[in-house]
């Protein structure tokens, strides 16, 4: 039997400000939960996270104030950032991977998230992977 593997990750990488206005005890149990890898199983279960009321209650209607860094599960060193702001959800792409064009998208809904997750991951993804 095959062991199904999740597709990526997800983490808060770093904390670029403070948050305005001031996070609610449910935003900082959220956030502390994502100072861990959390993992998914496939693009349409991370874009269906990052649209869900609870991560849009954490930062919509904020600047953006912390850098998530979502990943390969089986190769952590492929990875692109997530900043999340009041103005919407931007990947970027300090790899470089050609995946977005200048490296940097501006996530039009969840279906755009998904098409761009996938296309980034059929990207860098091979499968001489560290892991698998």
């Amino acid at each position: 039997m095959v062991e199904e593997r999740p597709l990526l990750t997800m983490v808060k990488s770093r904390v670029i400000g403070e948050p305005h206005p001031v996070l609610s005890a449910a935003d900082e149990g959220l956030l502390n939960t994502l100072s861990s890898l959390c993992s998914f199983m496939t693009a349409e279960d991370l874009a269906s996270f990052l649209f869900s009321p609870m991560f849009t209650s954490l930062t919509k209607g904020r600047e953006a104030f912390v850098v998530f860094e979502v990943g390969l599960f089986l190769d952590h060193t492929k990875t692109i950032d997530v900043i999340a702001s009041q103005e919407g959800l931007v990947f970027a792409d300090a790899q470089a991977s050609g995946a977005f064009s200048s490296n940097v998208h501006s996530v039009i809904n969840e279906e755009d998230a998904i098409q761009k997750l996938m296309l980034w991951h059929e990207m860098v993804y091979t499968t001489e992977a560290r892991f698998s």
